[in-house]
């Protein structure tokens, strides 16, 4: 009689079991960010002039970056994800066409960039630069890359133009709306395409670049990450990382400039700053 009541209380605790949810049923995908730094190589295969990403092509070019990570791994607590990060919207100092002051990059050029990250086990990030278009305008036009799980996005205020600024001589700025209308746009490819959790970079190295952080909202399933960018002596960058941190987002991150930064932070130091950036871009 025992036996056969431990028999029939087995087989209801596995009945209970198999028609629960399944334990993730309800729960956010876990945040990428929270246990893994993401370090990029910023620019435009076009261009010298705009960074890391556009100054060797092709097995040079992975070379040089594989060079940069392996000096992270070294003295970082958590494993190091890579990412190519293309300024896949760049502004312009002449109105173009359309008068939005800003050149989408090629299909051609995106595509041959995405192969290649893909090649070598890497993300692609997609940087827009709205000039005097919108964020809504500029990411639903790559809402067939940002679909893919291994695609993210960045938005740069530094050229997000009046209609009376001109982008390289003034500095721009975003609102916590268009930050959140990323946002949204993420977390509905996500839910529609069921991909894991992405990341939205937001630059910043002046407090009115940015007039109203406070209001971009939290996310479950995008890892909002702010990026201290600006270039300068190591004593200016850290006096801008603090200021700029002093309103964060969810993840920190730090841009670094192989030209333009003096006595170039070291990775060590890099990852010794408070509070730690998750997020390394290299220009």
């Amino acid at each position: 009689m025992r036996v056969r009541l431990a028999s029939l209380l087995l087989t209801l605790v596995a009945v209970v079991t198999l028609t629960a949810a399944p334990p993730s049923a309800g729960r956010a995908p876990r945040a990428l960010l929270d246990d893994h730094i993401l370090l990029t190589w910023y620019g435009n295969p076009r261009s010298t002039r705009m960074g890391a990403l556009g100054e060797q092509s092709g097995e040079a070019r992975v070379a040089r970056f594989e060079a940069q990570a392996k000096a992270y791994r070294a003295v970082s607590p958590v494993p190091v994800l890579m990412a190519y990060h293309l300024v896949a919207v760049v502004a312009q100092c002449t109105a173009g066409s359309d008068a939005m002051w800003r050149r989408r990059e090629t299909k051609d050029v995106i595509d041959a960039l995405l192969r290649e990250a893909r090649a070598q086990g890497y993300k692609l990030i997609l940087d827009v630069q709205v000039g005097r278009s919108t964020v809504a305008a500029e990411v639903k036009a790559l809402e067939p890359y940002l679909r893919e799980p291994d695609v993210y996005l960045a938005l740069d205020p530094e050229f997000a133009m009046t209609d009376c600024q001109v982008p390289g001589q003034q500095i721009g700025r975003l609102h916590a709306s268009d930050i959140n209308t990323g946002i949204d746009v993420l977390e509905r490819l996500i839910a529609t395409h069921r991909l894991p959790p992405k990341v939205l970079i937001v630059h910043q190295f002046r407090l009115d670049m940015l007039p109203d952080k406070a209001k971009v909202r939290s996310s479950d399933t995008v890892d909002v990450a702010l990026v201290m960018d600006g270039f300068g002596t190591q004593s200016l960058k850290l006096s801008s990382y603090r200021t700029v941190m002093r309103q964060p987002l969810a993840y920190a991150g730090i841009k670094l400039f192989y030209q333009q930064d003096r006595n170039l932070f070291t990775p060590a130091q890099v990852l010794d700053l408070s509070p730690r950036p998750v997020v390394i871009v290299y220009q």
